[in-house]
């Protein structure tokens, strides 16, 4: 009797498998059970199964036999690495809330070349979605930034899902599965925009500022700093799939070769910026000083590999261009640190916090670190305090070179005043001679050096006094912003040295016409200048004034063909302040000149729009 019950158990047991693994194969993966319909998140990497295909050809439908050697990929990644072999991994979800779940599966990457879905369901029907880095942006159903994809999941279904990574040509990228409520995936992609927010607004500032700091004042210290900082920034906003969702969301392979080309001209940008910094060609060997040069040709040079399509090459190249720069740049900044020098040691601070950055974030892809907001976000943090402690840096080192060159002053101040009565008269005559030098460099510091105008600078503290004399004495002031009209079109058509030409016409022509001393003439910047007039009352007598400026730049009679009038002609926007106007700084002042010019413009150019405040 017992014999008879066993073989019948064992009878039922098999014909019970039997039919299992026909209708649900992917019952042999590990499973998710999803109890609570308010969940956030759930990381599914630690009840996925992983499978490598070394052929890379294997398809979804030969899974179905269950016959392949999956197992459990016991971690929360899948880490990166290279090979040509395809991944598959494979978990399912059983939805025991009650109730339809509608969820995101973000597989955690914005870099993963080819990445397939596949989505099991419990009556069988199979979804097929196929999206990743080198498919348009558009095949992403999730249309953010990480490969994503949303999932519903009806009360009591269990669906079992295919993940298939596959690259272009060996590189596989970290794959971090999970799956998110909608609610937390809006939360998480409002927390990336707010962190990268805040970093790349900070690095831009720091680019753009370091950039007007390059034009004016030719230091080639503050161009390499612009080139290090539009570097790291650019790199970060391809690297974090920003670019590739709002810049060129249809060219996957640009996508890719210019991440790869950034991150070289990076590196490369890096050492350039220590050469200079740290001033490797005065204070290091000859032989030091080449080899610095080493990582900025190489890294250069090898930016041809992501542009013949060769992605993984390109990174591995990378790593290796990249060890070697900073091998040669941290040596040299320990040995200028054992010489005293001040700027190799902000260099060092600098350079240990993306250190810090990136340390942080591969001891999390190696899982020797939990995940949170520094392994997240540490490379971005760590490249944004590295660029800020570097400018930091670079002007401390603008302060130093300032104070050496007024202590050598001086000291040969110093030197003259020692010397004896026979050269009396030559300290005298030479004197004077520097004397007149200092004034024409006084003039030279305000004066643009085209045009002969006041420049912006001056500008700048000519109208903050002149604003300070009208709220004091209560007397009116007058200021009008005026450019050409369409001068672009004017320099494309007959050469920026036509168009350097025509602006020296516009302001001589202008000095000649403004004969009374207070009222001043300034290049803003490019076609567009600024006019300070000497008012008295009443202020309206501003109006007639500034159309005579008007119309004489119209009577220079400079051919414009591209401009309606035929010659050359301006837009005016005039700002007129009466005593007690409400208008307080100079910047509102500027604004409000600056969008009655553009006013001016939008009315048809060639005329003077203006507000009495």
């Amino acid at each position: 009797m017992k014999n008879n019950k066993r073989s019948g158990c064992t009878f039922f047991t098999c014909v019970l498998w039997a039919l299992l693994s026909l209708i649900a194969p992917s019952l042999h993966a590990g499973e998710v059970i999803i109890s609570n319909p308010d969940f956030d998140s759930l990381a599914l990497g630690l009840r996925s199964d992983v499978l490598e295909d070394p052929s890379g050809i294997l398809q979804f439908a030969a899974l179905q036999n269950n016959q392949h050697p999956w197992r459990p990929l016991g971690a929360k990644d899948l880490p990166p690495q290279f090979t040509s072999s395809a991944f598959w991994l494979r978990v399912s979800l059983l939805n025991q809330t009650g109730q339809s779940l509608n969820t995101i599966l973000d597989s955690g990457s914005v870099l993963v070349d080819y990445l397939d879905f596949y989505v099991v369901r419990s009556n069988g029907s199979t979804e097929v979605v196929l999206t990743g880095d080198r498919r348009p942006f558009h095949s992403r159903q999730g249309k953010t930034r990480t490969v994503s994809q949303p999932l519903e999941i009806g009360p009591g279904e269990r669906v079992t899902i295919f993940m298939r990574q596959t690259t272009h040509d060996g590189l596989h990228e970290t794959l971090t599965p999970t799956l998110r409520s909608p609610e937390a995936h809006d939360a998480q992609l409002q927390k990336d925009g707010m962190v990268f927010g805040f970093l790349f607004g900070t690095l831009g500032a720091l680019m753009l500022y370091n950039l007007f700091l390059a034009v004016f004042t030719r230091q080639p210290g503050f161009l390499r700093y612009v080139l290090l900082t539009s570097g790291i920034l650019a790199w970060g906003f391809v690297f974090r799939g920003y670019a590739f969702q709002y810049l060129w969301p249809n060219s996957p392979d640009l996508n890719n070769q210019i991440l790869a080309v950034i991150a070289l001209l990076s590196h490369a940008a890096f050492s350039l910026f220590a050469i200079g910094y740290l001033n490797v060609r005065q204070l290091t060997p000859r032989w030091l000083y080449l080899a610095n040069w080493i990582p900025v040709a190489l890294n250069s040079l090898l930016i041809i590999l992501p542009l013949l399509g060769y992605y993984a090459l390109s990174f591995a190249s990378w790593f290796v261009a990249g060890t070697l720069t900073q091998i040669i740049v941290v040596a040299t900044n320990l040995l200028l640190i054992r010489q005293g020098s001040r700027p190799a040691r902000f260099f060092i601070v600098a350079y240990a916090a993306l250190g810090a950055g990136t340390t942080i974030y591969y001891l999390h892809l190696l899982g020797l670190m939990a995940p949170n907001f520094l392994t997240e976000y540490g490379i971005q943090i760590g490249a944004s305090l590295q660029v800020l402690l570097l400018g930091i840096g670079l002007a401390d080192q603008m302060n130093t070179l300032k104070a050496e060159k007024l202590k050598a002053e001086q000291t040969a101040r110093s030197a003259q005043l020692a010397l004896n009565s026979k050269l009396t008269e030559e300290v005298r005559l030479r004197t004077m001679e520097l004397e007149d030098l200092n004034h024409k460099l006084s003039e030279l510091s305000i004066t643009d050096e085209l045009t002969g105008c006041f420049n912006r600078r001056h500008f700048n503290q000519v109208l903050e006094e002149e604003l300070a004399h009208h709220q004091r004495q209560d007397c009116p002031l007058a200021f009008c912003m005026f450019d050409l009209d369409n001068f672009k079109t004017y320099n494309d058509t007959h050469g920026h040295q036509a168009g350097d030409r025509a602006l020296q016409q516009v302001s001589h022509h202008l000095h000649e016409v403004l004969k009374r001393k207070k009222d001043l003439l300034f290049r803003l910047g490019g076609e567009e200048f600024g006019v300070l007039l000497n008012m008295d009352q009443p202020i309206d007598k501003a109006v007639p004034f500034v159309e005579q400026l008007r119309q004489a730049i119209a009577d220079l009679g400079i051919p414009h063909k591209a401009n309606p009038d035929g010659v050359i002609t301006a837009s005016f926007g005039l700002i007129m302040l009466k005593p007690g106007s409400a208008i307080s700084t100079p910047t509102e002042i500027y604004a409000k000149a600056d969008a009655l010019l553009y006013q001016a413009k939008s009315e048809g150019r060639n005329r003077v729009a203006y507000a009495i405040t």
